[in-house]
């Protein structure tokens, strides 16, 4: 389980209800759903699978931002606005997702009040979980910024987390180097437990660990 935004499944499971006829898109490990800078209408929910979320540096490197997987709502942002999209979208396995044109998925709220509640619930998670992401780049230690996002993925019943040490960095706004340090000290602390790049957290930050240097 390696999501950064997990969505309550409800959503999903009332727009397949309400709409059983959507078109949905199988795609391969590394497809691209959507691309940075295109003009589209459509957006996307994740019915299976995880999807990497992107965006290109000033330089040109692709940054990862998110991952998102069953229940997540992707691209909506352009489709409603018709703006050129801020980010890519591309599948990191094999996945499965529904494909709606903005007007239909409009329709389909409008229609459909428990359907709409539902939709806005999923946006407003995405926002916190993005407010809470900002506000740890800006106060928090890169100890606490990692044990944060591996709790935020880490599920009881699925415990391991399978990342790179630079999609940490992408994902928690630091450096690779600094993720690397970060990890070795958590190791030490306890915190969190390492084996041939799975990670398993034990517990937050030692309070110690708040003041060291910020990436």
């Amino acid at each position: 389980m390696s999501e950064t935004l997990r969505v309550p499944s409800a959503m999903l499971t009332r727009l397949l209800k309400v709409a059983p006829g959507l078109q949905h898109r199988k795609l391969a490990k590394g497809a691209s759903i959507y691309r940075q800078g295109e003009v589209s209408t459509q957006c996307y929910v994740v019915v299976s699978g995880r999807v990497g979320i992107t965006m290109l540096g000033a330089g040109g490197q692709e940054l990862l931002i998110d991952i998102v997987g069953a229940g997540a709502l992707c691209g909506e942002g352009a489709a409603f606005d018709g703006l050129p999209r801020f980010s890519s979208a591309n599948a990191l396995e094999a996945s499965k997702l529904l494909q709606i044109p903005a007007r239909e998925f409009c329709q389909l709220m409008s229609s459909d009040a428990e359907l709409a509640a539902l939709i806005a619930q999923t946006i407003a998670l995405k926002q916190r979980t993005l407010a809470g992401r900002l506000a740890q780049v800006a106060q928090s230690s890169p100890e606490v910024r990692i044990t944060e996002l591996l709790s935020q993925i880490s599920e009881p019943e699925a415990s391991d987390i399978v990342l790179t040490h630079q999609q940490i960095a992408n994902l928690i706004g630091a450096s690779r180097i600094t993720v690397t340090r970060a990890m070795q000290r958590l190791r030490r602390e306890g915190a969190i437990l390492c084996h041939r790049g799975r990670y398993q957290l034990v517990r937050a930050a030692a309070p110690h660990l708040h003041a060291s240097r910020m990436a």
